[in-house]
């Protein structure tokens, strides 16, 4: 069998080292753009990269990267040719990953310490000493799993049959490589000493890199409390706001005149007229038009029967890998959590005071009844949830979960779009009549969701399932009113975007507490 794999080394070769060099070329190209976007794009970042000489980092690790792309992509081509300088050229290209892993190793550990030091988030991480380390662990793992393989690789290219192969040799003398995997597997000459450091090398193995990565597989979530007690879903009166008409200058000119003077007015555009009704604020809330505390059961406490104890109203987002998904999560912009404390002022119950966000795979982690009652969905580019992922996410939405999409882009709009008639196949994207009870309690919407950004029309849509949504989609990226600033939006109207989100909270939660009721009762 032996024999056979390293007839194969060729082929292997080749592969290992092509894929090396489509790695090695990726990081050449985008190291330079991720630090400049950094550092000119989020001055809060600049800081630490600074600090960290992250320019000169990355123009030294953008050519070494691209250098060793060239040469690794030209090995793997040579991997088939049979000749005795073709190993050692290989051998050099095992050695030039080596290189490259610890650069990239040594660029980590120098950034990550700049942003701890400077106490700013990284990559939406606030870091200290325990998300420190799992924060270099998750960029480290797949690049020192992949130069492990390579070594694997190297190794093999100095036993004897492999050389053979390369040189045309019959020589049946072991090798280098050979000895190295005769002495692992029988401990060697001195088996006291080769078991004590394989022992050592095991053990630590096991702590630092395979338990986490199984921890990781598994995953460990924290059930979700919604708030015990009663209260009333508390309707906010509506005050209509109205455009003001600026009055128009008349010109007064000899009706036999042979001259047409004629002034067109800007506000006849049709253009115009289509801007100032997607920017109107055409509804205002008002708080002191609330009586008692949120929630059902008719009560004046606050919260809904079928609620917890210890509860905190905490905001989830997905990860689903696509670009932009943690997009605000930052100490900045921080948008949900600036959402979460308005929810508190109008509310009092207990928020969570930090980001959230796990894999779509956790979902399946919850305890029966005590899932989140909403999970958050954002991004600018393409949605690729499918296979075991897009089931997982279909049985949290049936078991009375609530997904909330939120369209940062044009091309997150396309996406979305084709991705959702994934989700149920036998249903399709409704638009959500503005009339509906998701715009209503505990503010009401006369004319639907707030006009905001609009990258994907004007109306919120969603998909029904056994009369309720289950998924709720807003054309108009609502992170960005929610964020510090509200990114130069209107004040009124960002209050309005703050209470649209306080009511797809409370839908969510009356939801998923009437449909998980009997989950929770077997407990």
């Amino acid at each position: 069998m032996r024999k056979r794999f390293h007839k194969a080394a060729p082929a292997c070769y080749g592969l290992i080292l092509a894929i090396s060099a489509g790695f090695a070329g990726r990081a050449a190209l985008t190291l330079p753009w991720w630090v400049r976007e950094r550092i000119f794009i989020d001055a809060e970042e600049a800081v630490p990269l600074m600090d960290a000489g992250a320019q000169g980092l990355a123009l030294v690790m953008t050519v070494f990267f691209a250098a060793g792309a060239v040469f690794l992509g030209i090995s793997a081509f040579l991997a088939f040719i049979r000749r005795g300088w073709v190993l050692a050229v290989l051998r050099k290209s095992f050695i030039s990953v080596y290189v490259l892993f610890w650069l990239y190793f040594y660029a980590l550990m120098r950034i990550t310490a700049a942003y701890l030091a400077a106490d700013v988030f990284f990559m939406s991480r606030h870091l200290d000493a325990v998300t420190l380390f799992f924060t270099r662990w998750d960029y480290l793992k797949w690049p020192a799993l992949w130069t492990l393989i390579v070594f694997g690789c190297h190794v093999g290219a100095w036993c004897r049959s492999v050389m053979n192969l390369y040189t045309g040799e019959t020589d049946e003398t072991p090798a280098r490589g050979d000895l190295l995997l005769y002495n692992i597997r029988t401990y060697g000459a001195d088996p006291q000493y080769r078991k004590s450091w394989m022992t050592s090398v095991s053990t630590h193995l096991l702590i630092l890199v395979i338990l986490p990565f199984l921890f990781q597989l598994i995953g460990c979530v924290t059930p979700y409390r919604i708030p015990k007690g009663s209260g009333e879903p508390v309707v906010a009166l509506v005050q209509i706001v109205q455009p003001k008409e600026q009055p128009k200058k008349e010109y007064i000119l000899r009706p036999d005149s042979s001259i047409y003077f004629r002034v067109p007015d800007l506000d006849e555009s049709d253009v115009l007229r289509e801007v100032q009704e997607m920017t109107l604020l055409t509804y205002q809330a008002d708080p002191s038009a609330m009586a008692g505390r949120m929630g059902r059961g008719g009560g004046t406490t606050g919260g809904w029967p079928d609620g917890m104890e210890d509860h905190l109203v905490r905001f989830i987002r997905l990860d689903y890998g696509g670009p932009g998904w943690d997009e605000d999560m930052d100490a900045i912009n921080r948008s949900e959590l600036n959402l979460l404390e308005e929810f508190h002022r109008q509310t009092g119950f207990n928020i969570s005071d930090r980001f959230e966000y796990h894999p779509v795979r956790l979902l399946a982690r919850y305890p029966p009844g005590m899932a989140p009652p909403f999970v958050y969905m954002t991004g600018i580019g393409d949605i690729n949830i499918t296979g075991r992922d897009l089931r997982i996410l279909r049985d949290y939405l049936n078991d009375g979960g609530m997904l909330i999409v939120d369209c940062g882009s044009p091309r997150f709009d396309r996406s979305f779009r084709r991705w959702a008639n994934t989700i149920f196949p036998e249903t399709t994207l409704t638009t959500i009549a503005h009339d509906d009870q998701i715009f209503q309690v505990p503010y009401a919407f006369p004319r639907g969701a707030p006009p905001l950004w609009h990258h994907g029309g004007r109306d919120a849509l969603g998909i029904r399932l056994r009369g309720r949504w289950a998924v709720f989609y807003h054309p108009g990226d609502l992170k960005n009113a929610w964020r510090t600033g509200h990114s130069g939006l209107d004040p009124q109207l960002a209050r309005s975007a703050f209470n649209l989100g306080i009511n797809l909270i409370y839908y969510s939660f009356s939801h998923y507490l009437e449909q998980t009721r009997h989950q929770r009762r077997r407990r």
